[in-house]
């Protein structure tokens, strides 16, 4: 029976570092993301300001510097 619970103990102690660990790994995942969250902001904006165009996919061309 002691063998049991010194199997319960090291499983509940891999579970914690499991979830330690994917915890971790998830904040850098969400920190590499951040340039990706900048420029959809700036295209929003540009989108929201373009006036030259009509239709989104006209505008997004522009904002990504399509036209002369």
């Amino acid at each position: 029976m002691k063998s049991i619970d010194e199997i319960k103990s090291h499983f509940f102690l891999v579970l914690a570092f499991l979830s330690t660990s994917s915890l971790i790994s998830i904040s850098f995942s969400i920190k590499s993301l951040e340039p990706l969250a900048d420029w959809a902001e700036l295209q929003k904006e540009c989108i929201e300001r373009t006036v030259a165009y009509q239709g989104l996919s006209s505008k997004v061309w522009s904002c990504n510097g399509g036209g002369e």
